[in-house]
């Protein structure tokens, strides 16, 4: 866990930047992970609705969700509203520099409004009390408590559980009147759900083109350039942001495009059984509602990607494997020779095999534009036989 010195961030300077390079060269990270290797994800849920803390390795991201009562907008009168804000606590990032904490804040503001707003997760026509005049507005506070890389992921996952986690007051509009009910007059609504967008991140480096996922913040820092790639429990792609030095071809998006579906469809169920796990922990009565602080440091309140998802990772990885298995060829009978025969019995063997058909070109001419013949002008060729030059020095020699 990186403490706030005060001085700088970790993967900043050169000599950082070749060590990294070198390791990433040799297939090798600091943490003992491989490439396609991610940390374990951990979930906390407060004892108030909505409010979940995400721990990945050294990354912790808080999330709170809210609702209150509002109008709706001209364009949309019949839909509620989500708004997303982020907090960068001081003690989470290494940045003196003010531009910079604040431009890495918008960023992150907006990749999240992009994968949660933009894609419209929220069933937001369900949130309408009474048309252009009540909805509810649902406001998600984001607050990133530690940042030790890939804060994209952690903040995502925090999001999707922490709504999937609230619930609302039911309200009922009658003769002009708006009435709230407690949660002892009737129960807590929960929301309504579209698709379930979870993100993951790569990076790439220039002395090994292999993705990384899930990078640390030195690895962040010394990257050349990242991928993050949003996919639904549908593994339907949501969102796709590209950027750095280094261009990224199209089979390395595909590449990464593939494992990141897996992924977030692994990592929605994950959250489903860590919803189920701690609905039943409160109705047993073995959640303590000490608070979040409290919570946090209680190990067995925290929900483990590893612990829960246990099984099924063991039968993707079997799924994966048999997908990667090349198919080995068979021996042929007519090509095994005894060691005391000749070579030109193997030869004689080989001639008797079908050669293999070359490949013919791929005939363009029905789509692409036929190039136009050449017209030739009759005035401006010459009639007759061209003159031939005379040497002269040959004639004076005479």
């Amino acid at each position: 866990m990186f403490m706030n010195t005060g001085f700088f961030e970790p993967g900043k300077t050169k000599t950082e930047r070749k060590f990294i390079q070198q390791a990433v060269k040799q297939s090798q990270r600091l943490d003992g992970r491989k490439s396609g290797e991610s940390r374990d994800v951990q979930l906390t849920f407060g004892g108030e609705y909505g409010s979940v803390v995400v721990s990945l390795g050294d990354t912790k991201v808080m999330a709170q969700v809210t609702c209150d009562m509002g109008t709706p907008t001209t364009s949309r009168p019949n839909e509620g509203k989500l708004q997303l804000y982020v907090t960068l606590a001081g003690v989470s990032y290494l940045d003196s520099v003010q531009k910079t904490h604040d431009k890495r804040s918008l960023t992150l503001n907006s990749l999240l409004e992009r994968t949660f707003r933009t894609s419209r997760c929220v069933d937001l026509e369900s949130l309408c009390v009474a048309s252009e005049l009540h909805v509810w507005c649902i406001r998600v506070d984001v607050n990133v408590l530690n940042h030790d890389g890939n804060l994209y992921d952690a903040s995502t996952v925090a999001v999707l559980a922490a709504l999937m986690h609230f619930r609302r007051p039911d309200v009922t509009f009658t003769d002009g009147e708006l009435r709230t009910y407690t949660e002892k007059e009737r129960d807590m609504i929960p929301l309504l759900f579209l698709h379930y967008p979870v993100s993951v991140t790569y990076c790439i480096y220039t002395s090994n083109f292999q993705p990384f996922v899930d990078p640390t913040l030195l690895e962040e820092n010394t990257a050349d350039s990242t991928i993050i790639l949003s996919f639904n429990s549908y593994q339907e792609l949501c969102t796709l942001n590209a950027g750095g030095t280094v261009p990224t071809d199209v089979r390395t998006i595909m590449q990464c495009a593939r494992s990141a579906a897996n992924r977030c469809k692994a990592m929605v169920t994950f959250v489903r059984k860590a919803l189920d796990q701690d609905e039943q922990q409160c109705l047993e009565g073995t959640k303590k509602n000490t608070g979040m602080l409290g919570l946090m440091e209680n190990s067995s309140q925290k929900l483990s990607f590893k612990t829960l998802m246990k099984g099924d990772q063991k039968q993707q990885q079997y799924k994966t494997e048999d997908m990667d298995l090349e198919v080995e060829a068979k021996p042929n009978p007519k090509l095994e020779a005894d060691e005391g025969e000749n070579a030109d019995n193997v030869e004689n063997v080989e001639s008797d095999q079908p050669a293999q058909e070359e490949e013919l070109p791929m005939d363009d001419s029905g789509w692409l534009p036929q190039e136009p013949e050449p017209t030739i002008d009759p005035t401006k060729q010459s009639p007759g036989k061209p003159k031939r030059k005379r040497n002269k020095g040959n004639k004076k020699k005479q």
